[in-house]
């Protein structure tokens, strides 16, 4: 359900959920829904409730940063108005599987940013995350007032993938948020950290009270869960936790098994895009320290010192 945030109408989507609700149960839950959403969806109980009735299975959050001052400068005081950690705790307890967006490299952000975001991924036990370097995107208000501060790198366009480097330069060494970023990323998405964080999400979270009718599974389906058994439950080190959280979800939580194993499946992707992010953020590191810019954070922190005085 595509929006940059679906719950930015709390009247019109509830009135559109309780139409959606009756559709979906007259057709017998023919599919299940994700979105996005802000934060403060966890204060509306009913909304939450009304769209695991209609099969909402997953909701996208913006957290960005659990550094409530980087959140004051991009004006994201939705979240820091309650506990972030106890809000995606009270979604996922309603029946919803919480993804999040992070970002690192905010100005006036202090060290050790990535370690802070994996320690918060785990505290709230969050599963899946969309995490990446901040970048100007052109036209934006960002990209206007750090091309006014000169802070833009020549030739370096902005854009949204998690390979690439920052494309401006930060108020701290760069080099220090790549690495940051590398090792925050690859800890997020290592194959024993992540298993044990979706095994505490799906402990959590709240079953659906409605049934989709039993189909039989697809051979492409069959082929992914035999996959995730054999790598997940008998070639690597998560053997013996594969099994002992998944016999756990089915005796204590059993209506989200299903889902469950679907989201333990998503990291056979990123363990293989950790080595790719790797890389090409070591590679453009390694170009960009070969230009040999002495310490151009500090002239860019006298530059926006000036800027605010």
């Amino acid at each position: 359900m595509v929006d940059d945030n679906f719950i930015g109408n709390k009247r019109n989507v509830k009135l559109l959920l309780k139409e959606l609700k009756v559709w979906m149960a007259e057709h017998k839950y023919p599919f299940r829904f994700d979105t996005e959403a802000s934060i403060d969806l966890a204060q509306d109980t009913e909304l939450m409730e009304l769209m695991v009735e209609c099969g909402f299975a997953a909701v996208f959050l913006g957290i960005e940063t659990p550094d409530e001052d980087s959140l004051q400068l991009t004006k994201k005081f939705q979240n820091t108005r309650n506990s972030l950690t106890e809000s995606v705790q009270t979604i996922i307890k309603t029946g919803l599987r919480p993804m999040a967006g992070f970002i690192i490299g905010f100005d006036g952000e202090k060290p050790g940013a990535g370690d802070r975001i994996v320690r918060f991924a785990e505290l709230a036990a969050i599963p899946s995350t969309t995490f990446a370097m901040l970048q100007a995107l052109p036209n934006t208000a960002l990209w206007h007032r750090l091309k006014k501060e000169g802070r833009l790198r020549e030739n370096k366009d902005g854009n949204i993938n998690q390979t690439t480097l920052m494309n401006f330069i930060p108020t701290r060494p760069l080099e220090d948020i790549a690495r940051e970023y590398i090792e925050a990323f690859c800890s997020l998405y290592d194959p024993v950290q992540y298993l044990d964080r979706t095994y505490r999400c799906f402990l959590l979270m709240g079953a659906p009270s409605w049934k989709a009718p039993f189909k039989m599974p697809d051979w492409v389906i069959v082929k992914a869960l035999l996959l995730v058994i054999w790598r997940q439950g008998i070639k690597r080190e998560t053997r013996w936790k594969f099994w002992h959280h998944l016999f756990s979800i089915i005796k204590r939580n059993p209506k989200v098994a299903e889902q469950y194993l679907a989201t333990c499946a998503h990291n056979e992707h990123f363990l293989e895009y950790r080595q790719i992010v790797r890389e090409q953020i070591e590679s453009q590191l390694a170009e960009y320290l070969a230009q040999g810019v002495e310490k151009p954070y500090e002239r860019v922190n006298e530059t926006v010192g000036a800027v605010a005085s």
